[in-house]
């Protein structure tokens, strides 16, 4: 099944993700230089778009990742009593002003570094995007000739699953502007899960729905936050999350 039109060139299903060849990039990149972010819809081929989504729906074993204060927990194999034990924990650290996180993970690289496993698809997805057509691209865009690699990892975020408003700062990490690979064939915008940039008046400035295929693109330092998924979503919210950083 397809989600959406067909694309030029699509590749084939088992073959390393291509990028829609298709591009205006002087457009989007004046849209980032105007607004600090830009999304850009149908960034891949369809094929490869789909591949990736297989992948994250059939192949890709999560791990539920929150913090409570500077320690990340991290859970695997839980029961639907404990998951929802996790959840409400996390949901009581919030309080008003702390940070908190609350979704599923999985790691494909902390520093450009390959995949661990060379036969899994990942590992094709992650060369991608240390590949020079999408550096290339983030290049473009954002204007930051200083991008040389970019971490990644794949994010499942269920009903009561978020990410409160930060910044994305990091000493030591030279993180040049974030990215999220948007790969959500269905979502309603009622159902949460909305990445949302935070103007200076403490008001949404501009948000995004989740979607299929779209590549965003923020400068760091931007407030923002991802918005708690209803418990009533009927999907999960997936992508492919990361920072494109400097040596």
């Amino acid at each position: 099944m397809r989600h959406g039109p067909a694309m030029a060139q699509d590749q084939p299903a088992d073959g390393a993700p291509h990028l829609n060849p298709m591009l205006d990039r002087a457009r989007l990149a004046a849209e980032f230089a105007r607004n600090g972010h830009v999304q850009i819809p149908q960034v891949l081929t369809l094929d490869s778009a789909q591949r990736i989504h297989a992948c994250l729906t059939e192949e890709t074993v999560f791990r539920l990742v929150c913090n409570d204060g500077e320690t990340q927990l991290d859970y695997s194999d839980l029961a639907p009593a404990e998951r929802q034990a996790h959840t409400r924990a996390a949901w009581r650290r919030v309080g008003i002003d702390a940070f908190q996180y609350l979704y599923e993970q999985h790691i494909l690289t902390l520093e450009g570094e390959p995949y661990a496993d060379p036969g899994h698809y990942w590992a094709r997805v992650t060369a991608f995007l240390n590949g020079q057509s999408f550096l290339d691209l983030a290049r473009a865009v954002t204007g930051m000739p200083d991008i040389a690699f970019a971490d990644a990892q794949a994010s499942l975020y269920r009903g009561g699953h978020f990410l409160t408003a930060h910044g994305d700062e990091a000493k030591g990490a030279n993180r040049l502007a974030a990215y999220v690979l948007s790969l959500t064939p269905r979502w309603r915008a009622e159902w949460g899960g909305l990445l949302e940039f935070i103007g200076a008046d403490g008001h949404i400035a501009a948000g995004y729905v989740p979607n299929f295929n779209s590549l965003r693109l923020f400068r760091v330092p931007i407030n923002h936050h991802v918005s708690c998924v209803a418990p009533f979503a009927m999907a999960g919210r997936y992508s492919i999350t990361g920072w494109l950083r400097a040596r």
